[in-house]
């Protein structure tokens, strides 16, 4: 296995994980937020479960970081709204959120320049590695 394909796996199990921790969290919220954002959720979980059987993982896995940043980012909003939720928490969810897709962006990032190199090395050293 080429070291494009190892970062691009190690990307999607990044999404998987990053997808998995925010359902978890959709699953802890109160039931009236969680089925306002449920069409989200299970986009999220859709999207994860696509990835996984995709033959095109590259679009599978942008299709599953935008599914995580707007489910991300509804969970930020219905915490603002929430007058339970003091400022201090929402803004440790907002980071901690902020973190976790970072994290995805960053990997996403890494395999799409060692895509990019790849593609850009002549044929004789790509039939070498």
């Amino acid at each position: 296995m080429g070291s494009g394909a190892r970062v691009r796996d190690r990307s999607a199990g990044l999404g998987y994980r990053v997808a998995r921790a925010l359902y978890g969290r959709w699953r802890r919220l109160r039931p009236a937020d969680r089925e306002r954002l449920g069409p989200l959720a299970d986009a999220v979980r859709e999207q994860a479960l696509e990835l996984r059987g995709s033959g095109d993982r590259e679009a599978a896995g942008v299709a599953l970081h935008e599914a995580s940043e707007r489910l991300a980012g509804a969970m930020v909003q219905s915490a603002e709204a929430d007058p339970e939720v003091s400022e201090d928490d929402v803004a440790r969810l907002r980071d901690d959120l902020a973190s976790e897709l970072s994290r995805l962006a960053d990997a996403d990032i890494q395999a799409e320049r060692i895509r990019s190199q790849g593609e850009a090395q002549p044929a004789h050293r790509q039939a070498a590695g």
